[in-house]
This record gives structure tokens, sequence and C-alpha cells, in this order.
């Protein structure tokens, strides 16, 4: 109609205001600001889920009002979490908040796929985190890694390539990643072997 305006694609995000970036394969754009805080809940949700860093105690509702009361603002506020903080929950009792703390610090030292995977990088699920951490060796020089470097992995094509890119371009990602180094999670990847003496063999613990 003669009223009507043209509509004009978002250059930044809505919500957090951090540039956006168009998908290769369909008309959206997308917003990959780790801390943005439309995303924020979704985020820490796959962070804490059993194929990335395996935090259990922390379910949706939780992640939720952390998020709302603005304890937790990207996955790294989960290495601050104290006692204190967590207090704050609904029907958190200390033997679930101890049990939580613990499981947070034992995450501390999963191995770099599994952290890589958490950061929830478009198109980079369990199979390609393992890829990328085995190759790379450590979060800095994945991060470092031009498109030529990421294609010439196995598994990895152009358009996984650029998400990558992408992601670590980001500033506030690379904030993620430096204050996740500086709460202690492990961010080198170590070649997981199973003793040949004693692979196959089933063990009973009496």
């Amino acid at each position: 109609s003669e009223n009507s305006e043209e509509f004009k694609m978002p250059e930044t995000c809505p919500a957090c205001g951090e540039k956006v970036f168009k998908d290769e394969d369909g008309p959206f754009v997308r917003c990959i600001n780790s801390r943005c805080p439309a995303q924020t809940v979704r985020n820490i949700i796959h962070f804490v889920s059993k194929s990335a860093m395996d935090i259990d105690g922390l379910g949706e509702m939780q992640i939720a009002r952390l998020a709302e009361l603005g304890i937790i603002t990207d996955a790294s506020d989960l290495y601050f979490l104290t006692a204190e903080k967590l207090s704050n929950l609904d029907r958190y009792g200390e033997k679930s908040i101890s049990n939580l703390l613990e499981a947070i610090e034992k995450s501390k030292r999963n191995n770099l796929d599994r952290l890589i995977n958490a950061l929830g990088i478009r198109e980079v699920g369990e199979k390609a985190a393992k890829i990328l951490a085995a190759k790379f060796g450590n979060i800095e020089r994945l991060s470092a890694a031009t498109a030529e470097e990421l294609i010439e992995t196995e598994d990895i094509g152009p358009v996984t390539a650029e998400y990558i890119t992408e992601y670590f371009s980001e500033k506030k990602n690379s904030e993620l990643i430096e204050k996740l180094k500086q709460a202690g999670v492990n961010t080198e990847y170590k070649e997981e072997t199973v003793d040949s003496e004693f692979e196959g063999l089933t063990f009973v613990l009496t």
C-alpha cells in the first residue's frame, strides 16, 4: 500500500545491539553474542547439558530464575556461583546447593571437546567438537584458526567454518572464553587413551 514502508533486515540485534550475521542457507539473520539477554537461558541450558559440560542439578526454571535475578548473564557466571547466591532459588536446600557446586567444580576438568560443544557454535555438535579439539589442541589455536584451516579439517565445510570464525570474532564470545579460563575451566585437549592391557576387560568391584 501507499503508506507501507519497505522492510529492512536489521543489522544489529534488537535485544543486545550487537552485529547480526545472515544465514547462508536461508533468509534469516542471527545474533551470535553469547551474552545476548534473549539467548542467555537457552545458551546456558545447552552449556550444562549432558553432551556438553554435564552439570547436573540446574534445570531450565532455575537457570531462568538466576538470569532474571541478574546472577548469571552468561555461562561463565556458573563458575562464580556461591551457596549464598544459590539460596535465592526456590526449593534448593543445602544438599542440592552442595551437589550443584560440586558438579560445577567437576566440570572444570572436562576435556576440550565438551567445552567446544558447550559454546553452542552453529553446526558444531559432539562429533565436530571432538575433531576440532584433537586437531587444534586448545581453545586459543581454534579461536585463531582461519576459514581455510578449518575447511582442511575433517567434516568441516565452508559454511561451518564461517560459523566458527564468526563466533570467535565476536568480542563478547572472546570475553566469555577468557572468563571461563579465569575460572579454571580446562581449555586444552587431553588425548583420551585406553590402556591396551585392560581394553575389552570387564571389572566387578566388590
